[in-house]
């Protein structure tokens, strides 16, 4: 498919749709996904013992302590779960889910088009490669830069493999810090890649407040145009008001996608994180100085202790708790539409 043919439209796993079709969107989630390349090892016999079994609600309070060493946690491979859980989302007012489960963590075209149809709720599908450390490997070691975007336009053109599916963003795009030098080619492809196809970009930084800059200076010479990317994980990567507002500067979105968690992220890996209270209090903060327009939601559900299923909270909470908790706080209806439904189809349409 042309790029003619594709502007000014959002490509979906059930095929292109107007911006104003998308509706009140989460635009940072996993549904269907195999997280085993993230999983942390842990160092004494009896702690792997307690990490190899599975989740249930004997073991769900030191699970949530070590969400990323438990095996089971990390296998978000139950297609009907994943329609419950997003059946839930629905019932509550939602329409659209951006899953960015891409290469390396499992993407599975045929099953997010399932899960599309039997909940009616939009899927957009990532592309591209996660972090060096956890899924790039020796074949994006080999590709050059040339070879990474003739791969991507391939997929947003014609679909991956055989399935015909096309995917709808770049990402999440994987970077360390400090940046890996296969993460740099990734991102110089997206960049080349966008400025080809039209595609919007989304990006998992690396831990370190200065890491969003440098990705988007890569991008931006690369030929990407900034207010077609979303800058994912700033509840823990931008800890300052004027780091957030450094980044906004450029054009870019941020998107607060760890909504629902709260108070910390998990015991290996030390990283300060707000609570939602904290996080309408920054928001609240940037759309008094005029960025109501590039900020969006979702809660980043990649382990199943996050699912409803099994006492978290899930893709629903957006719409059934947070916004109500914004709208107590004060923030206004127009710009809640403005962060789960106009900035999304803004910013996911091919242009």
């Amino acid at each position: 498919m042309k790029r003619d043919e594709m502007r000014g439209k959002i490509s979906t796993v059930m095929g292109l749709i107007e911006p104003k079709e998308l509706g009140f969107t989460l635009a940072h989630e996993h549904l269907v996904m195999d997280f085993r390349p993230a999983c942390l090892d842990l160092g004494y016999a009896s702690d792997r013992h307690l990490a190899m079994q599975p989740i249930s609600l004997n073991n769900l309070e030191w699970i949530r302590k070590h969400r990323f060493s438990v095996l089971d946690n990390l296998l978000l491979l139950d297609e009907q779960e994943a329609i419950e859980e997003t059946i839930l989302f629905r019932n509550e007012g939602g329409e659209a889910i951006v899953e960015l489960s891409n290469p390396g963590l499992g993407r599975d075209p045929l099953s997010l088009a399932r899960v599309s149809r039997a909940t009616g709720v939009h899927v957009v599908m990532g592309a591209g490669y996660y972090t060096s450390t956890r899924s790039h490997g020796e074949k994006v070691e080999k590709m050059g830069v040339d070879d990474l975007v003739e791969e991507f336009v391939g997929e947003i053109n014609h679909g991956v493999g055989d399935t015909g599916i096309r995917p709808g963003v770049l990402g999440e795009l994987g970077c360390v810090w400090p940046l890996a030098a296969t993460e740099r080619k990734v991102l110089q492809a997206a960049g080349m890649t966008q400025k080809l196809t039209g595609i919007p970009i989304n990006i998992h930084p690396g831990r370190d407040q200065r890491a969003p800059m440098e990705i988007l200076q890569i991008l931006s010479e690369s030929g990407a145009d900034l207010s077609h990317v979303m800058m994912s994980h700033i509840d823990r990567t931008l800890m300052t008001h004027e780091s957030r507002v450094e980044v906004l500067k450029t054009g870019c979105s941020i998107i607060y996608d760890s909504i629902g968690r709260e108070g910390y992220f998990d015991l290996e890996i030390i990283i300060d994180i707000p609570n939602d209270n904290y996080r309408i209090n920054h928001i609240m903060k940037l759309v008094d100085e005029g960025f109501s327009d590039r900020i969006l939601l979702s809660c980043d559900v990649c382990t199943k202790d996050m699912r409803v299923k099994y006492g978290g909270h899930g893709y629903v909470h957006i719409p059934k708790y947070f916004v109500p908790l914004m709208k107590r706080k004060g923030v206004s209806d127009d710009v809640i539409k403005k962060l789960v439904v106009e900035n999304p189809a803004r910013i996911l349409t091919i242009f």
